[in-house]
């Protein structure tokens, strides 16, 4: 039997004219009167609703597909099933969400305590779909951890939509849960059956932001959006006024960052130094305080994201953890390469390893140089950390080490594979589930640490820093030319980070799917669209956009640039002409180049909460503050 036939909605009073309304002519009028309905009954307008009803002879939905929301939303599952083929798009992705509707009545009987219905469910429903043996294992194991499990509980409630405690808090839990299995489901479902929930607030919302993404320059922390008109405003949100020139360091500054709460900031020099300052909301950086001061340059700088940490690297082969409220070193950690050998085995004794590894780092000269440190094997080159706010990733060039913070010691917790033999940067990627590294091989690999599969984006050139976005949706690559690529990364990167339970884990949940038309495999699901799709078959291949510094040269140092600002809008980045770039993030539009540092710019950083304000780290000893004119309006 083929998949049903698409049902019209219902057209009263004779009426058989759908027209076209709007200025243009692109609004289908029965839809847009069905989408009203619903609206005006989200708003609780029942009365309201039924009369445009009789008045329009356009209903909002048929029987059928009220039947099933209504099924769905109050868990009756079983008659939700019954439903299905009528509201379904086809056969195919009937079988998906017949697996998501046999899933939560699973998960309400199992949370209801009865165990044995559940256990009925899992075997003579969930079971003959075809489900992948590790998913339905996944399914048993939740069962068995259950606290009705314990007690052999056989409850047999009159349904499963009955499952649960009907406690306000239990009631509350089961609506959130069904809504978001109604909204799961919707790709499943016939639009013109079953209209996806709060239409025409998607809609407005989709208008509004496709405004704000037409102007180039919306950068504010809380804009006010109208109805009435257009959105627009102007260069005034760009942090484009110099503010505070700070001269705590006596040489280079190669590094500068913000904690992500705000309210720190910290550098780190060629001097040997790393400073931290309290940011005030405001924008200014204040209270100084000198966490280290060596003999070889610190050359970066790295908050935990819970704002209460910070390492620091220094070219002694050290990584030193500070407490950020007191400034107290906690712990230093000794980095060496797996293969570093002897050199290893004096850096975990200390003494006479650190002196050489710090006259090897002195004798390389600038570390800004994508070639400096190369004499010393350990040199760290990155630090990044993941999301726990214990564990980070520790970068040499020849190797990945992932260490704990409360544990201190040379030993990393594990050793990651390296795709490049020669690194030059790395960082965790979003969510924690995969490493991103660059190196001398003109490539970006990612690597997925729940499975080490590693894909790798050709560059067009050795690539010397890389910058994630807040958002996690955007990568930034400098290259060795003076040039700056933005990667846009899968949707799926994120929510799939190595861990089950992430989209690409739950669509591997659903049942398989029969081979494409092509001949090529299904993909191990049947979930629509190809939103099954993991995301690392799914990597860019060519950036968004190229952003060129004009007049700038191939730059011989490490030049680190970022996304920041609201949405992450914006790009900012320096050269060796001693100029601040900043760029549309969203077209790739040159916005502003201002000169003031006297040296080469070699880092910025965006503040994360206050998107009017942005630093700037210099080789002439000074860290830049810039600030939007319209912060600095009474």
């Amino acid at each position: 039997m083929g998949p049903p036939q698409p049902h019209e909605p219902q057209l009263h009073n004779g009426e058989q004219q759908r027209g076209l309304l709007g200025p243009r002519g692109l609004i289908d009028r029965v839809e847009y009167i069905r989408v009203l309905e619903q609206a005006l009954r989200m708003l609780g307008y029942e009365e309201v609703a039924a009369a445009l009803e009789a008045a329009s002879g356009v209903e909002q939905q048929p029987p059928v597909a009220a039947a099933f929301r209504s099924a769905v939303l109050a868990g009756e599952y079983d008659a939700a099933l019954r439903l299905l083929p009528a509201v379904a798009a086809d056969g195919r992705v009937a079988d998906r969400a017949r697996f998501l509707l046999l899933r939560a009545k699973y998960i309400e009987l199992m949370e209801a305590g009865a165990t044995a219905a559940a256990l009925q469910v899992l075997r003579s429903e969930l079971q003959p779909l075809h489900v992948q043996q590790q998913v339905l294992h996944s399914l048993a194991a939740l069962l068995l951890r259950s606290p009705a499990a314990a007690s052999n509980g056989s409850a047999s409630p009159d349904s499963a939509g009955a499952a649960g405690s009907t406690s306000t808090a239990r009631v509350e839990q089961l609506a959130k849960a069904r809504a978001a299995l109604l909204e799961e489901l919707q790709d499943s479902l016939l639009p013109s059956l079953l209209i996806p929930e709060r239409r025409l607030e998607e809609l407005v919302e989709q208008a509004l932001l496709a405004q704000l993404e037409s102007c180039a320059y919306f950068n504010s922390r809380a804009t006010h959006l109208s109805l009435f008109t257009d959105f627009q405003v102007g260069a005034e949100q760009l942090p484009t006024q110099p503010g505070q020139v700070l001269e705590e360091h006596s040489s280079e500054v190669w590094s500068i960052a913000f904690s992500r709460d705000g309210l720190w900031a910290a550098s780190a020099s060629k001097d040997g130094s790393a400073v931290l300052w309290s940011v005030t909301p405001s924008g200014r950086f204040e209270s100084p305080r000198v966490l280290l001061k060596q003999p070889v340059p610190c050359q970066l700088v790295a908050f935990s994201p819970d704002s209460s940490l910070l390492l620091a690297a220094s070219m002694d082969c050290s990584v030193r953890l500070h407490d950020v409220a007191t400034g107290k070193q906690l712990r230093q950690f000794l980095v060496a390469d797996p293969d570093a050998g002897a050199a290893a085995s004096a850096a975990a004794g200390g003494g006479a390893g650190l002196g050489a590894a710090a006259g090897a780092a002195a004798a390389a000269g600038s570390a800004g140089s994508a070639a400096a440190g190369a004499a010393a094997g350990s040199t760290v080159m990155a630090l990044s950390w993941f999301p726990d706010s214990r564990r980070f990733l520790v970068a040499t060039h020849r190797g990945l080490a992932v260490f704990d913070a409360q544990q201190a010691g040379s030993a990393p917790l594990r050793r990651l594979p390296c795709a490049h033999s020669y690194v030059y940067d790395a960082l965790v990627g979003p969510g924690g589930g995969c490493i991103i590294s660059v190196g001398q091989d003109k490539r970006i690999a990612l690597t997925r640490l729940s499975d080490l599969r590693v894909e790798v984006i050709p560059e067009s050139g050795p690539v010397t820093s890389i910058h994630l976005s807040p958002c996690g949706r955007f990568l930034t690559a400098n290259l060795s030319d003076s040039l700056v690529h933005v990667w846009q990364l899968p949707d799926g990167l994120v929510r799939s980070a190595g861990a089950a339970g992430g989209t690409f884990a739950a669509a591997a949940a659903l049942p398989h799917a029969p081979p494409a038309a092509n001949g090529a495999a299904g993909g191990g699901s049947a979930l629509a669209g190809g939103s099954a799709r993991d995301p690392f078959d799914a990597l860019p291949t060519a950036p968004a956009h190229e952003l060129r510094m004009a007049g700038a040269k191939p730059s011989r140092y490490v030049l680190r640039s970022c996304v920041g600002g609201a949405a992450s809008g914006f790009v900012a980045g320096g050269a060796e002409d001693c100029r601040l770039y900043i760029w549309s993030r969203r077209t790739g539009e040159l916005l502003e180049c201002l000169g003031c540092h006297s040296g080469c710019i070699n880092a910025t950083a965006w503040h994360p909460t206050n998107p009017w304000l942005l630093a700037s780290a210099s080789d002439d000893g000074t860290i830049r503050t810039w600030l939007a004119p319209a912060a600095l309006r009474p």
